[in-house]
């Protein structure tokens, strides 16, 4: 009986073994490698689930793996419809980078309006934070922090959801930067989800209600959204390596990581934006990719960072929560994307996004020169 019992469990280290043997000689993953495989050496042994897809020549396909803290479960492949919800941290950001460039399509906003401008009458800003301009939120060359001074840490456990719009202007009110703007990074989330909350300030309307009208409705993305509501009990459960970890809370920095989603409304998301001005968000998906400056790391559209590979041109953006990681990532030229949402923090996005994007050679993360404001 004894021996029966822990057979799964030895086949279960066993399988965990084989595969991290395979990751570390394996080939670089890449569009052209199965969902299937993207999963389990993403995945390996950590508790959770995940879901692969990927698009190729306009057809999609996903694979799925759930694991127990016990047990390494199978890799499947999954329909489009009815996939688990993941949170996708700050993937969240492209919306607002999209909202954003929908507005200046319109004409409803311009890249150089400013901070003091646009919250004249709300707040009294310290005068290089009334300079901070759009295009700098967007760019994260604002020389915001990363988040207001005395916010929660990231391992707080639910560092946004004290944030509200009373609190994001009063902090912005007494901030003050090391540099004036523009610079180099670093990597703000405060910047964007400032952003999310300008656009909610013009529009008079949640940033959750501008994403489901300007972008997830029209797209017909059913599975996206800040609330689940009654869709709560399809949120897998999250974790950090075998650590339960509880979903997160946003108020008035929304845009910046709030976003719930999964991996086939997200291919949706990435075709959109590959079929440019042609396609369902029109002129906006092709502003939206449009390189407008440098962070400390990449250059960078309107959120959305962008990197050379082999002479075509990769767009992606990773996203972490408390207890999931996620990874966007697609080449408009060769029309092919790739997505991976994970409840676990702690499943390798970071591997799969330098595989894809980096230049063989592997180079973890090369700064791109800067060459300056364009």
């Amino acid at each position: 009986m004894r021996r029966s019992m822990l057979r799964p469990r030895f086949i279960a280290c066993a399988v965990a073994a084989l595969l991290a043997t395979v990751s570390s000689q394996a080939e670089p993953l890449s569009f052209a490698t199965p969902p299937a495989e993207i999963a389990a050496r993403v995945m390996h042994d950590a508790p959770g689930s995940i879901v692969v897809g990927v698009s190729r020549q306009g057809n999609a396909r996903f694979a799925m793996q759930h694991n127990s803290v016990a047990q390494v479960g199978p890799v499947r492949e999954i329909a489009a419809d009815g996939q688990p919800i993941f949170e996708v941290g700050s993937i969240s950001k492209l919306f607002t980078g999209v909202l954003l460039a929908q507005a200046v399509e319109r004409g409803d906003l311009s890249l150089d309006d400013t901070l003091g401008t646009l919250l004249a009458g709300q707040v009294t800003l310290p005068s290089e934070v009334a300079s901070i301009t759009l295009r700098q939120l967007v760019t994260h060359t604002a020389c915001l922090p990363g988040m207001l001074p005395g916010s929660p840490s990231m391992t707080d456990g639910n560092p946004f959801a004290r944030t509200d719009r009373n609190r994001l202007l009063t902090g912005l009110s007494t901030l003050k930067l090391d540099r004036a703007p523009p610079c180099n990074g670093p990597y703000s989330s405060l910047g964007l989800g400032l952003l999310g909350q300008v656009l909610a300030d013009h529009y008079g309307k949640p940033w959750e209600m501008l994403v489901q009208e300007n972008i997830a409705a029209p797209l017909g993305m059913k599975d996206t959204m800040q609330h689940l509501g009654s869709e709560t009990t399809r949120l897998a459960p999250g974790y950090e390596d075998k650590a339960p970890r509880a979903p997160w809370d946003f108020d008035a920095l929304a845009g910046a990581g709030a976003l719930r989603s999964t991996a086939a409304d997200l291919l949706v998301f990435a075709r959109a934006l590959m079929a440019g001005r042609k396609g369902p968000l029109g002129a906006a998906a092709e502003r939206a990719l449009a390189p407008l400056g440098h962070d400390d790391k990449y250059e960078l559209g309107y959120a959305i960072r962008i990197r050379e590979k082999a002479g075509r041109t990769l767009y992606f953006h990773t996203g972490q929560t408390g207890g999931y990681r996620a990874l966007l990532v697609f080449a408009p030229a060769t029309q092919e994307a790739a997505v991976m949402v994970a409840s676990n923090a702690s499943a390798g996005a970071a591997r799969m996004a330098d595989d894809i994007t980096a230049e063989p050679p592997v180079r973890r993360y090369r700064p791109r020169r800067s060459h300056g404001q364009p």
